[in-house]
């Protein structure tokens, strides 16, 4: 008997990962053993197999059909197999360019204007490595990427590469109904991002007179454009008591999602405002304050509020994003950030960086964890530096850090946040302070008491379940 496989299916196996299908087009991918995949590699109209279960199943879901003795061959690269590591995304700092010069900017060392950015080539070329790689999405992001010169061919080039545009993030300025249009057409289901730091606060922490106006504005145009529109907010204690006040506005405004983040000590940060920073009490505190009056208030829509909690007033549903899982679920080998393995920030030098954050500081203290530029994008994802950091386990940090070993939390934070590690201890095993203080000093009960009668998407801590 012949099979071959459904034309709209790939199989993809990258470097210690699974093997796995996806659908043409798709970001989703269905694992697979090692012995369903060398099955369903064999579904190739030439190669004859004995039906059995599994191959009765692959047929049932439409995965293969049969068929005569060369009557249909693959498609080329229908099957996949990566030198390098499975990502699922790149955030992209296409440029450095900028019409504001933030206070709080991640990509800066210093207060000086940033202007490094890829060429035209240099985009294509990564653009061409990405789906080498078997990369899927792109989240576009600056500098401002609206400034770069060729924006709308490098949206046009995402297309004919055959990868996603998921999120533009931009500061809004330039937006307008024609550009807003362009976007739409090559692609209708990307997530605009926009910053929004506080009523009467956003002018300050983006050092531009009138950036306030633009950027609602921009929500408005964007809204009316069809687009998703995702806001992002630095809570800091210059904006602190106007959050509350701005979340409501930008609701009312149609954001259909809210990010809320702790203003973190980067490079420039630090030379400007840092004595403007949250402590971790206080962080913890604003957002119990905040969970209460989001709850009395109705809202709706979801807010995220980083690295503390997730809210949904629709869904009556919460998340204490500390506690990364329930202590049964704990495993040695699970990654100290799933947020690493799934996107690759690529800097405008060509820098490679778990995450923006990292730009400005590794800047600063002249890390390289490798740089596309110069040595390719597969290389950096397939072995080095940046695959060394973003392979770090929880084992390896119980191995490696009594603190944490000894931590009757641990098997519940599970390290905690490794960006937040690497800020405050200098390396990613060293313990997340943070997350230390919101164990130590009873947040998750604050956080349990304030939302008591809605749902909670993770399991409660052993302690609380005896309870």
């Amino acid at each position: 008997m012949y099979y071959i496989l459904n034309p709209k299916l790939r199989l993809k196996h990258w470097k210690g990962s699974r093997p796995c299908y996806c659908y043409e087009g798709e970001i989703r991918r269905h694992s697979l053993s090692d012995t369903d995949y060398a099955l369903l590699k064999s579904c190739d109209g030439k190669t004859e197999l004995q039906p059995g279960d599994s191959l009765f199943a692959f047929e049932a879901m439409s995965l293969i059909r049969r068929c005569g003795k060369g009557e249909f061959s693959l498609i080329d690269g229908q099957i996949r197999e990566y030198e390098n590591y499975y990502f699922r995304s790149i955030d992209w700092t296409i440029t450095e360019r900028c019409n504001y010069n933030c206070l709080h900017c991640f990509h800066a060392a210093d207060n000086n204007r940033n202007q490094a950015e890829f060429s035209r080539d240099e985009a294509y070329t990564l653009l061409r490595e990405a789906k080498d790689c078997g990369i899927p999405g792109i989240r576009l992001t600056g500098g401002e990427p609206t400034l770069y010169p060729h924006f709308r061919e490098v949206l046009a080039q995402i297309k004919t590469e055959g990868l996603v545009l998921n999120t533009l993030i931009t500061n809004g300025a330039f937006l307008n109904e024609d550009l807003l249009q362009f976007i739409k057409e090559l692609h209708p289901c990307v997530q605009i991002m926009l910053s929004f730091d506080g009523i009467g606060t956003h002018d300050w922490m983006r050092q531009q007179v009138g950036s306030e106006q633009q950027v609602k504005q921009a929500i408005r145009l964007s809204k009316a454009a069809g687009f998703y529109v995702k806001i992002n907010m630095n809570v800091n204690c210059r904006n602190r008591e106007v959050m509350f006040d701005s979340v409501k506005m930008l609701i009312d405004m149609g954001a259909d999602e809210i990010r809320i983040i702790r203003t973190t000590e980067a490079p420039r940060w630090k030379l400007n405002a840092t004595d403007n920073s949250l402590t971790p009490e206080e962080y913890y505190d604003f957002s119990a304050e905040f969970a209460e009056q989001y709850k009395r208030e109705g809202l709706l829509a979801p807010v995220i509020i980083w690295q503390s909690l997730a809210l949904h007033g629709e869904r009556k549903l919460f998340a204490v994003l500390p506690v990364k899982d329930c202590e049964e679920h704990y495993r040695d080998d699970a990654l100290l950030c799933s947020g690493w393995i799934n996107k690759v920030s690529v800097q405008a030098n060509g820098e490679v960086v778990p995450c923006a954050p990292f730009a400005g500081y590794n800047t600063l203290h002249g890390i390289s964890l490798g740089n596309m530029k110069r040595d390719g994008l597969k290389k950096v994802l397939s072995e080095g530096p940046f695959v060394d950091l973003v392979s770090q386990t929880t084992g390896m940090k119980k191995e490696q850090n009594p603190q944490c070993a000894a931590c009757p939390y641990f098997k519940c934070c599970q390290g905690g946040c490794p960006a937040l590690s690497i800020l405050t201890g200098g390396s990613a095993l060293a313990p997340d302070l943070f997350k230390c203080i919101f164990f130590q000093k009873g947040y998750y009960d604050t956080f349990r008491r304030i939302l008591w009668d809605w749902n909670i998407k993770q399991s409660l801590l052993p302690e609380l379940q005896k309870g």
